[in-house]
């Protein structure tokens, strides 16, 4: 059915996401490996969140670590991301392509 308040579902930005890095990470295997650095990808993964609201902290880990979906190995950076949704400040979990930088995987975190 249509919300007719015109709110998104909540499951709306991690599917987004989701789907957007996935595809990024194979044009990314399709380019080349050059390996950007962390906090290069951290700076991108926040100003996409900062487009949404106000970010209130974030980290992440500058030694990759290798990850598999499916058949498609990589490196990724793991890290993580603050900020107020509905006056309540949620956390979210990621791995980063350290190739691309695109969002692998985002779990929100339950406080």
């Amino acid at each position: 059915m249509n919300d007719s308040n015109g709110s998104l579902s909540p499951w709306m930005i991690p599917l987004t996401l989701g789907a957007s890095g996935i595809a990024g990470f194979f044009a990314g295997k399709l380019v080349g490996n050059r390996r950007r650095s962390a906090n290069t990808i951290l700076k991108m993964i926040t100003n996409d969140f900062k487009r949404e609201g106000t970010v209130e902290g974030s980290w992440i880990d500058h030694q990759p670590i290798p990850y598999r979906q499916f058949a498609v190995r990589t490196l990724v950076y793991r890290g993580g991301i603050r900020r107020f949704e509905d006056d309540q400040l949620v956390s979210y979990e990621f791995l980063a392509d350290t190739s691309t930088g695109t969002l692998l995987k985002l779990k929100r975190i339950d406080n």
